[in-house]
């Protein structure tokens, strides 16, 4: 189901239904097509008309709702993979054997890319050079950090709610023609390639290139809201945790909260205070998976390293 969500087509779902089991944020995103190829065009709103009352007979005036148009570039996921050709050549089935048992890694490294860009952006030492703004700098930009919690800068996290929604919320958008191409550099004979620049030695290569466009959209400020600079000695409260979610809070959409262990970690610290074992139990269990009815989700491209250039 979710991969039919995607509306990618039968010839693209094997993909997406791949990408699905490699990456659990890609499973809690909303994905759709580009309005137009690699840029998509979207609305949004920065105010509300006002409703007035009227007596019969009299007159109102009106009032121009104002969407704003805005149009964004998507990014340009782009990686190779290359082999010895004799490893290829002699490997179960060739070269479609290889490509085939391959293309999973091929998968991981595109899915952790988009991970990683949507929440780091292109931050140096955090996201990728060149790709989209992620949700630290949305967030940022939008006045959607709720607490800064003050930890030392190289060893904090930070914890995130997102709301996916096509239309008011964020969206993961991708080519409208086709969502991976994969170009066979060498479909009839390999190519040398350079091992050695001082004595020139190379080596002969069969050769794929993988390419896929991808961004991030955030239409308005209840898209995405963070608590950062987490550590050990500074942790969020349960106001922290509530004024994020009332910062994301509409009536449309899916909302997650995104955190690494240590945020994972900080949550659970807020139930073991209000923990309570009875006299037949012999579990222990401060777990805590949802707030508030919300999904709580580990994410592994959260790093516990960040740093003041976040803030």
């Amino acid at each position: 189901a979710l991969a039919a969500a995607w509306d990618v087509g039968t010839e693209f779902e094997p993909i997406v239904i791949d990408m699905l089991r490699i990456s659990s944020f890609l499973r809690t995103a909303v994905a759709a097509k580009a309005s137009h190829g690699i840029k998509h065009e979207y609305r949004f709103f920065k105010s509300l008309p006002l409703a007035v009352f009227r007596e019969i007979g009299e007159g109102i005036v009106p009032q121009k709702i104002g969407p704003d148009k805005a149009q964004i570039d998507l990014k340009e996921l782009v990686f190779d993979l290359y082999e010895d050709y004799q490893g290829i050549l002699q490997y179960p089935g060739g070269k479609e054997g290889w490509l085939k048992d391959y293309y999973p890694i091929a998968l991981m490294a595109l899915t952790n890319a988009i991970t990683q860009s949507s929440f780091y952006g292109n931050i140096p030492g955090f996201g990728y050079e060149k790709a989209f703004k992620g949700f630290h700098q949305y967030a940022k930009d939008l006045g959607q950090v709720v607490a800064q919690k003050g930890g030392s800068s190289g060893s904090c996290s930070s914890i995130f709610a997102v709301r996916w929604e096509k239309f008011d919320g964020a969206s993961l958008r991708f080519n409208n023609t086709e969502l991976l191409n994969v170009i066979d550099m060498t479909p009839n004979q390999p190519i040398p390639i350079v091992t050695d620049t001082t004595t020139n030695k190379q080596m002969n290569i069969f050769k794929w290139i993988f390419s896929s466009y991808f961004t991030l959209v955030i239409p308005s400020a209840k898209s995405v809201a963070a608590i950062t600079q987490i550590d050990g000695g500074h942790l969020p409260t349960a106001d922290n945790i509530n004024d994020m979610l009332n910062a994301v809070r509409a009536e449309t959409g899916n909302t997650v909260i995104y955190c690494n262990t240590v945020g994972e970690k900080a949550i659970s610290k807020l139930k073991e205070g209000k923990l309570n074992m009875f006299a037949e139990s012999a579990d222990y269990n401060d777990y805590v998976s949802s707030w508030r009815g919300i999904p709580i989700y580990l994410e592994d491209a959260l790093v516990a390293t960040e740093t003041s250039v976040l803030d």
